[in-house]
């Protein structure tokens, strides 16, 4: 068994994070919760979890530059304790099929990097939670995302998922829809398992409603940099991009 470390940012995030928990436990790691000032009971929530460690850090609104920081600096400082370290945002879940034989593979062919497809949550309205149940098998819609800019990988998951044996350091751009790593960059790519990208999916009204809040958040540096600005859309348009991929969606349950 392979010791594995996930690395997440948090702000107001109660919403998704019962959800998230269960993807977590089914992996078996340990947590750090990086915070940047949550006020709506996620302090709490986390603070019942026994394998989650809560930090904290601040920024001037939403700043893309200094959450990529604090991810960089956080897999320096955990990198020699831990055999794997997966870095996402909150609503970024992984779901393996066997995780300890990809995290074999990995180790057997001195990959460094673990990669999966990615689908979008689309949903007409929020779902249920049920403690029996992963949020992808209570939902059923969801669409293939582009969130990596490499070419060729651009419908999988973002680097995420390291095999620190081999991955001497990590470099993002901001959002980190990529990554350069050292001393190499070797992708062991597993169309079995995937990423599920919550994205607040719960409906478009719940959808423009957070994405517009998110806009308001926007940090100088953000606004400087043209970092997020999609989310200044107006609500109408916010809640039409969601339609129109719901009109894309599939179940994901029945690939």
């Amino acid at each position: 068994m392979y010791k594995t470390l996930l690395i997440t940012l948090c702000k107001n995030e109660m919403d998704i994070l019962p959800f998230v928990r269960q993807y977590w436990e089914r992996i078996g790691c340990d947590v750090v919760v990086y915070d940047n000032g949550s006020t709506d009971g996620s302090l709490e929530y986390l603070s019942k979890l026994p394998y989650v460690t809560v930090r904290h850090f601040d920024s001037e609104g939403h700043n893309d530059v200094i959450q990529k920081q604090v991810k960089e600096q956080a897999y320096q400082e955990h990198k020699d304790q831990y055999d794997f370290i997966i870095i996402s945002d909150m609503d970024e879940v992984f779901y393996f099929y066997d995780f300890n034989a990809l995290q074999a593979q990995m180790i057997a062919g001195g990959y460094n990097i673990l990669m999966t497809p990615i689908y979008a949550l689309c949903e007409a309205g929020k779902p249920i939670y049920d403690d029996s149940k992963l949020l992808h098998q209570i939902c059923h819609k969801f669409y293939k995302q582009r969130m990596n800019h490499m070419n060729g990988f651009d419908k999988y998951s973002k680097l995420s998922i390291f095999n620190t044996k081999v991955t001497d350091k990590i470099t993002m751009s901001v959002g980190q829809h990529y990554v350069y790593t050292s001393p190499q960059m070797m992708i062991l790519l597993d169309k079995q398992s995937f990423c599920l990208h919550i994205n607040r999916g719960f409906g478009a009204d719940y959808y423009a409603k957070v994405r517009h809040q998110m806009g308001k958040n926007l940090s100088k540096t953000n606004l400087m940099g043209g970092m997020g600005v999609e989310y200044l859309n107006s609500v109408e348009k916010l809640k039409e991009d969601y339609l129109n991929n719901q009109k894309n969606s599939f179940d994901i349950n029945k690939l």
